[in-house]
């Protein structure tokens, strides 16, 4: 029989003024919206008897708040910072909506809609150096648990990146793996093969 480890759960934080504006954020740190605190509380509610052992979250507030927020309503103890679960930083566009882009950076733009892949954002970083920091992190929260799930409270291109690590796609599929505000998901790994693969990699690139 094959063995499997608990399940990750994936979790986005809530929607802030910014997600509603359609502003990017990356690791600027604006809080929860009235709205994403409630989206928060509902998230809560369908995690109930989840068999949650622990949460970790992003060090951004939105993240600490949403994850504060499930904490208290599971009367799970206080979430844990884990620097690696922080956005892809998208540098100069950050706090601005796509059409301010478009207007600065049309051929970046088309770029990261066609292909994201080949993107590195101006003062930022590319979906390269963030998968590095998701290899990270399921290298060690998919290890086998006896006590339960751990909940990892993130952000959509961190939780895009993960899904596409699970299920072995490119990074060219990034576009096509749809993550709402306050929306959870499950992620299994094997924890023989699948898991030395993954930390043999993170190892080697690490050199």
């Amino acid at each position: 029989m094959t063995d499997i480890a608990p399940p990750i759960l994936l979790a986005r934080h809530g929607e802030t003024a910014w997600t509603r504006a359609g502003r990017y954020q990356g690791q600027s740190d604006p809080a929860l919206s009235p709205a994403g605190v409630a989206e928060s509380e509902r998230l809560a509610a369908t995690l109930r008897g989840g068999a949650i052992a622990a949460i970790m979250c992003s060090p951004l507030l939105r993240a600490r708040q949403t994850a504060g927020v499930i904490a208290g309503v599971l009367g799970l103890p206080a979430p844990q910072i884990d620097p690696d679960l922080i956005e892809i930083a998208y540098g100069d566009w950050e706090g601005l909506t796509q059409a301010d882009v478009k207007c600065r950076w049309p051929a970046l733009l088309r770029a990261w809609k066609h292909a994201p892949e080949t993107v590195m954002f101006p003062g930022g970083e590319t979906l390269g150096a963030l998968r590095m920091r998701v290899r990270r992190c399921l290298g060690t929260y998919s290890l086998p648990a006896s006590s339960g799930a751990v909940l990892l409270v993130t952000h959509s291109a961190w939780i895009r990146i993960a899904v596409i690590e699970a299920q072995g796609l490119p990074l060219a599929s990034f576009r096509h793996v749809p993550v709402a505000t306050g929306s959870v998901q499950p992620l299994f790994f094997h924890t023989a093969r699948a898991l030395a693969q993954r930390t043999e990699t993170v190892s080697c690139r690490s050199r």
